[in-house]
């Protein structure tokens, strides 16, 4: 035999289902899926003399994907006169983007947006024209959206195979920002 449901009982069920549905929104809106789960940075690294005129930052988490791509950057640049700072995207908030020719900034899209450090770092600087963003996403399809921001967003899927191409797009623009300053 079934209890009798009484207006105290929907009551007590519907402070609940409310109570749950607002602990969701809470969770959705006030944490990144980057809280959620944390990803590692990149140990810090130099490159090159750290008194040369042409400057790079390259900030990125860390993964097999991400640090091969590091790597070849590092590379690509390891005979210029251009000195070069590696850093994890947690490392983002003491740096300033406009010290530097080219900031590289390597991250994953995660719950379809923007790294929560990248996108601080992008707010605090009104030019962006020296900066380039390389988010990974599950299939490479999803960019940034820029509001108003200059910066240039390229996107990219991890795969092991696209590694070199896609090192060597990031390395051509660097390149060119190099050649404007």
């Amino acid at each position: 035999m079934m209890g009798k449901i009484n207006n105290k009982t929907i009551r007590k069920h519907t402070a609940m289902l409310v109570a749950v549905i607002l602990g969701c929104l809470a969770l959705t809106t006030c944490y990144t899926p980057q809280v959620i789960w944390p990803q590692r940075d990149i140990l810090a690294s130099g490159q090159n003399d750290p008194s040369l005129q042409k400057r790079v930052l390259v900030a990125s988490r860390s993964s097999k994907y991400k640090d091969a791509v590091v790597e070849k950057i590092r590379e690509a640049f390891k005979n210029e006169r251009v000195y070069f700072k590696f850093i994890g995207i947690e490392d983002l908030e003491a740096e300033n983007g406009s010290d530097y020719s080219a900031v590289v900034m390597i991250s994953t899209c995660m719950g379809w947006t923007l790294d929560r450090v990248v996108n601080d770092f992008l707010n605090r600087h009104d030019d962006q024209g020296n900066m380039i963003l390389l988010t990974t996403s599950g299939n490479g399809g999803w960019v940034p959206e820029l509001k108003g921001r200059n910066f240039d967003a390229v996107s990219a899927a991890s795969l092991m195979g696209q590694i070199d191409m896609v090192a060597g797009y990031i390395a051509g623009k660097i390149q060119k920002l190099l050649l404007g300053n």
